[in-house]
């Protein structure tokens, strides 16, 4: 049985976040409205998106369901340039982007960046 590195765990936890704010910024969901579909909170959904914590893959099964996200394409690991062009496109989704939100996203694909070349490494 193959052994995952938490590298290619975080990197996983990240494309999760991102394809869910992705695909809810897609449906002109707040975190608030997607917490209420799936009677949650926003704050986990919040914490979801931005890769913090351990997650129940029941949430994550059900935000998938909620945002028609197929679950399994979600835990394959993308390519770099595939996940920072998901980063890229929830920025021009954003009704507000914030100065914060703009630092938290250059900030997030600088993360990508160094946990890509951390793997690449690893995998040596």
């Amino acid at each position: 049985m193959r052994k995952y590195s938490s590298t290619e765990i975080e990197l996983i936890n990240i494309q999760v976040g991102c394809i869910l704010r992705l695909a809810r910024l897609r449906k002109g969901l707040s975190q608030l409205e997607l917490g209420h579909q799936i009677d949650s909170n926003p704050t986990l959904i919040g914490r979801i998106e931005r890769a913090e914590g351990k997650t129940s893959w029941e949430k994550i099964y059900m935000l998938c369901k909620q945002l028609d996200v197929n679950l399994c394409d979600i835990l394959k690991i993308k390519g770099v340039d595939s996940l920072l062009s998901i980063v890229e496109e929830a920025m021009r989704f954003e009704d507000k982007l914030t100065q914060d939100k703009t630092n938290f996203y250059n900030s997030l694909k600088r993360r990508i960046q160094d946990l890509f070349k951390l793997l690449s490494k690893e995998q040596k």
